[in-house]
């Protein structure tokens, strides 16, 4: 009886370990394009023209990612720069999404009037392609979208940096945030190997105190899903890589920005995910 048991714990386990091998085999990596803090001026302006026109005879990226700021801080909030960048953004033959940066919103003169000419020109502006992937969008903040991809959950969150105007308005902005990617990580956990979360916002060394009603609970959410994370932001305008935080399984990068691209590959089969090809257009 005891032989006939463990013969069957065995078989069953033999079973799964083929059924995971063979779901390993399946999944594939995601390749995609992130860029930032662009344009700034007439000079990035036609660069960023440039990059596009580069990109799209590159097709290796699955989807572009401009993680936020269209314009210089100083040079007011035009609804004319708003309409300018997203047509030339609209050139991009792959799917591209959009986030928020400080510059176009929380930097303004007037930020809920920025945030209008945002939401005119580049709420949902993934929708003027066709991807095959379902994007959830969050019923309270429709700029927040997310979606999985090969055993990987991609989220986009609204999170600026600068000024605080309203404390209110700024914690329960970060608190959404946050709600919304712990319902992902719920929904999804048992699906997903790797987390992509994005914004703009630098939220280390540029004032980590505003932000601890996101990375508070990020940090705990990390902890407890153990596996790894990719944090990619704007804001700052270099290139670097590391881990800020005591939950290793976090890997921040803050992309170089203006007319430099990178393109990120993420292989939810490896056990470090995440690669980087800075000179992929050069």
């Amino acid at each position: 009886m005891v032989m006939g048991l463990m013969l069957l714990f065995l078989s069953c386990s033999e079973s799964e370990n083929k059924n995971k091998d063979a779901e390993q085999e399946t999944i594939k990596p995601v390749s995609f394009t992130v860029i930032g803090d662009v344009p700034y001026g007439d000079v990035q302006r036609d660069g960023l023209i440039a990059l596009v026109n580069t990109h799209n005879t590159i097709t290796s990226s699955e989807f572009v990612v401009h993680v936020g700021d269209i314009k210089r801080g100083a040079d007011p909030c035009n609804e004319a720069v708003y309409a300018d960048v997203s047509s030339i953004l609209k050139a991009f033959t792959t799917p591209t999404f959009m986030l928020l940066g400080d510059n176009e919103y929380n930097d303004c003169s007037d930020p809920i009037e920025g945030l209008s000419y945002w939401k005119r020109y580049f709420l949902k502006f993934n929708e003027n392609w066709t991807f095959d992937q379902k994007i959830t969008y969050q019923v309270a903040r429709s700029e927040n979208f997310s979606w999985v991809q090969e055993k990987i959950l991609f989220i986009g969150l609204n999170i600026v940096g600068s000024s605080v105007h309203d404390q209110a308005e700024w914690t329960e902005r970060l608190t959404d945030n946050m709600n919304f990617l712990n319902t992902q990580i719920e929904a999804n956990k048992n699906d997903i190997e790797a987390i992509v979360v994005m914004a703009h916002a630098n939220m280390v060394e540029a004032g980590a105190a505003k932000f601890e009603p996101f990375t508070i609970p990020f940090r705990a959410a990390a902890a407890s899903f153990k596996k790894p994370i990719l944090f990619l932001q704007g804001d700052g305008h270099f290139w670097f890589r590391n881990k800020p935080w005591d939950e290793k399984n976090i890997t921040r990068v803050q992309i170089d920005g203006g007319t430099k691209a990178v393109q990120v590959t993420v292989d939810a089969r490896k056990s470090e995910p995440f690669s980087f090809d800075r000179t992929f257009l050069d």
